[in-house]
């Protein structure tokens, strides 16, 4: 049992140390790509992989890598410092702060929520069986929820926009929920680090341009999209939405990038997109690699971690 705890608590440790280290790293990176205004074309996708990384890897070294080397290589004694138990502590402490931000932040979500859903009526524009009309929502129109997602529509909103602006602000809210947009928003809220607000609002603008180039098929629901958002961004000027929500208008230079866009609309063509293919593919050879030389790397992390990790 004692083996086992040591084993939990050098990989917690190493953990710690990674993820740090690749955090700073990465906060300055995009502190280097915004410089060089290269952040801007960015797609969602890479926002979001770049924001989950070290933590991704952090994980992935310590449990495949840090934790079967210790099993292998490591004595029974018990000779891990203060220094380990230390680190191990901080990150059950970051783990533990993560999951109650998460948390609080959904039990936000909820009560306003609550507020929202009094007197409310369900809404089926083009099958949609989720879209429910607020006589109370505090956004014209927004996604709400993890687990049980809605998008909720004010009666204002639904009195300001016309039939076919309405159908097609409600398939931009779609997106974000076939993108899990929610779902993300809480993995951030987990792993929160000093300097990454400038990522995740990048992240977050990108989301809602890939939502509306998801929402739109043709010119004329372009325009529609585009006359709702100025809309709505008229009436409502200033909008406070839930932590685990995503708003059709959220104010600022954002609506107007996103109307600019709108109005300029052109079909994209067709790309079939393989990344995830060749992402699964690269994982793969890497893994099969490091499985035919694993005790040479089991030896050489158990070298790392005991150099960094004493």
């Amino acid at each position: 049992m004692i083996f086992v705890a040591r084993g939990i608590m050098v990989s917690l440790a190493f953990f710690a140390l990674l993820y740090t280290f690749l955090s700073l790293i990465l906060v300055l990176a995009w502190r280097w790509l915004s410089f060089r205004k290269l952040s801007k074309h960015l797609p969602q996708d890479v926002l979001f992989m770049l924001r989950v990384a070290p933590s991704a890897l952090s994980a992935a070294v310590s449990l495949f890598l840090i934790c079967p080397s210790f099993i292998a290589l490591e004595t029974h004694s018990t000779d891990e410092d203060l220094g380990t138990f230390v680190l191990g502590v901080c990150a059950l402490l970051f783990l533990g702060a993560g999951l109650f931000r998460v948390l609080a932040a959904e039990a936000r979500t909820r009560r306003i929520v609550a507020v929202c859903l009094k007197g409310a009526v369900n809404l089926e524009p083009d099958g949609v069986t989720y879209a429910i009309i607020s006589p109370q929502s505090v956004a014209p129109l927004m996604l709400v929820g993890i687990r049980v997602p809605r998008i909720l529509i004010s009666q204002s909103t639904h009195h300001i926009l016309s039939d076919a602006e309405l159908l097609v602000a409600v398939r931009h809210e779609t997106e974000h929920l076939r993108s899990r947009d929610n779902f993300k928003k809480a993995i951030f809220n987990f792993l929160p680090f000093p300097g990454m607000r400038g990522l995740g609002e990048a992240w977050q603008e990108a989301a809602e341009l890939a939502a509306d180039d998801g929402a739109v098929s043709s010119r004329r629901e372009a325009l529609d999209l585009a006359a709702a958002l100025i809309k709505l961004s008229r009436h409502y000027p200033h909008v406070t939405i839930p932590d685990f929500a995503t708003s059709l208008v959220s104010g600022g230079e954002s609506t107007t990038k996103r109307v600019e866009r709108l109005l300029v609309w052109e079909k994209a063509p067709d790309v079939v997109s393989n990344r995830w293919r060749n992402a699964a593919l690269a994982a793969c050879a890497l893994s099969l690699a490091v499985a035919v030389k694993l005790g040479p790397v089991l030896a050489l992390i158990h070298s790392i971690t005991e150099r960094f990790v004493p």
